[in-house]
């Protein structure tokens, strides 16, 4: 499941996620948001509860150019 949202609220989720799992070392945070069609995502933290939007998978991407 992912969160549906701003930048300014994955990055919020990743950093509660990222504090209540004191990442140091080779980990350092939760997730990276993905931003697909002007919408951010980022994979939900079971341990993490969310009233934010969330969806059940990410939305196909664009495929990159080839350069």
């Amino acid at each position: 499941m992912y969160i549906k949202g701003t930048e300014e609220q994955c990055l919020a989720y990743n950093a509660e996620v990222t504090a209540g799992e004191n990442y140091s070392g080779v980990t350092v945070r939760w997730e990276i948001p993905i931003m697909i069609e002007g919408f951010y995502y980022i994979l939900v933290n079971n341990k993490y509860p969310t009233t934010l939007p969330t969806v059940p998978n990410l939305p196909p991407q664009p495929e990159l150019e080839e350069l």
